[in-house]
C-alpha cells in the first residue's frame, strides 16, 4: 500500500498528486508492482528494495544514485512488530530513502508509522527523526518486556528447574541473539547517519537523543545477555550437582550390596572346609553377618555424607 502525504508548516497531509511532486511517501507491505512503480518514478534500483520485508536485510546507510532525487540516501533501521510469531519477522527492517525534498519509507509496521503521523511534524528532517525515535523505543520497550522473563527464569533457577523452564530458557535466548546482532548492526547505521552531511540541520537535541537512545538499546541488550548466561550457567551447574548427588548415591548404594554379595560369595563356594556347612542355623549366620557388615558399612557412608 502507497500513501501520499504533503507536508506543510501547518503539518502533514495527505495527497492524491503525482508521486513525484509529493514530499512525503509512505509504503506500508509494499507488493512487488508497487515497489517497481516507486522505483521507476524516483530512479531507484529495485536491488535496495530487495531484502525490504525479509531478515535477511542488514541495517546500513549510505548515498545513491538517482536522476530524480538530489544525492539521495539510504536508512535501513530496524522496528518490531509483536504480532508476528517467530523472532526473524518480529524484527522487521524499514528502509528510508530520503533527500532534502523527499521522504520515502518502506515497512511492514504500519502502527509506528502512524504515530509518527499523528505527531505533526512540520518538516521532513522531523519526520525521519521521530520515525528513528519511535522505532528505537518500541524495541526499548519489548527488551523491558523480555526483562520478566528474564526475572522469571532467575527465579526458577534459583529455586530449581523444569524441562519448561529450560525450553524457555532456550527460546528466549535465541531472542536475544537475533537483538543482539541487529542491535550492533543498527548502533554502527545510526553513528555513521549521525556523522553523514545530511544531518547538519537537525536540531542537536534530537540528534544526541538518537545517539543515546541507541546507546541504551545496545546497553540493554548485551545486559540481559550476560544475565541469560548466567542463568543459563546456574541450570547448568545446579543439573551437575544433581547428576554428582544421584552418581554419589547410587555408587554407595552399590558398595553396600557389594560387601553383602561378597560376604554370600564366600559362603556359597563350593569347596570344603566351610564354617557352618552342615549347620541348621549356617543360612541365618551367613546372612546374619552380611546384613551386619552392609548396616556398618551404611552407617559409615552416611556419616560422611555419601548418601546425599
Amino acid at each position: 500500500m502507497i500513501n501520499k502525504y504533503t507536508v506543510t508548516s501547518s503539518g502533514i497531509k495527505e495527497s492524491n498528486l503525482p508521486l513525484n511532486t509529493v514530499e512525503l511517501v509512505l509504503m506500508i507491505q509494499p507488493t512487488a508492482t508497487e515497489i517497481k512503480q516507486v522505483c521507476h518514478c524516483f530512479d531507484l534500483s529495485p536491488f535496495s528494495f530487495q531484502y525490504c520485508s525479509s531478515p535477511e536485510e542488514v541495517s546500513r546507510f549510505h548515498h545513491t544514485a538517482s536522476d530524480v532525487l538530489e544525492n539521495p540516501s539510504i536508512l535501513v533501521i530496524y522496528d518490531f512488530i509483536a504480532s508476528r510469531h517467530k523472532i526473524e519477522s518480529q524484527l522487521s527492517p524499514s528502509l528510508v530513502i530520503f533527500d532534502a525534498r523527499h521522504l520515502i519509507i518502506c515497512t511492514d509496521s504500519e502502527k509506528t508509522v502512524r504515530e509518527i503521523l499523528q505527531k505533526g511534524a512540520n518538516s521532513l528532517s522531523m519526520i525521519l527523526i521521530n520515525y528513528i525515535v519511535a522505532c528505537q523505543k518500541v524495541l526499548m520497550a519489548t527488551l523491558h518486556g523480555y526483562k520478566q522473563e528474564i526475572d522469571r527464569l532467575d527465579k526458577l533457577a534459583r529455586s530449581g528447574f523444569n524441562n519448561q523452564a529450560l525450553r524457555d530458557l532456550t527460546t528466549l535466548t535465541r531472542r536475544l541473539v537475533f537483538f543482539e546482532h541487529t542491535m550492533n548492526d543498527q548502533a554502527t547505521t545510526i553513528a555513521a547517519f549521525l556523522k553523514d552531511d545530511c544531518c547538519w540541520d537537525f536540531p542537536l537535541e534530537q540528534q544526541l537523543e538518537l545517539a543515546v537512545q541507541q546507546r541504551r538499546l545496545t546497553k540493554t541488550i548485551h545486559i540481559f545477555r550476560d544475565l541469560l548466561t548466567s542463568i543459563s550457567d546456574l541450570f547448568t551447574a545446579m543439573m551437575d550437582n544433581h547428576l554428582n548427588s544421584l552418581m554419589k548415591f547410587l555408587d554407595s548404594a552399590g558398595l553396600i550390596i557389594a560387601i553383602a554379595a561378597l560376604v554370600t560369595g564366600f559362603m556359597g563356594m563350593n569347596v570344603g572346609g566351610l564354617p557352618w556347612k552342615d549347620s541348621f542355623y549356617g543360612f541365618w549366620l551367613t546372612l546374619g553377618i552380611a546384613l551386619v557388615l552392609s548396616l556398618i558399612a551404611a552407617f559409615f557412608l552416611r556419616r560422611k555424607q555419601y548418601t546425599k
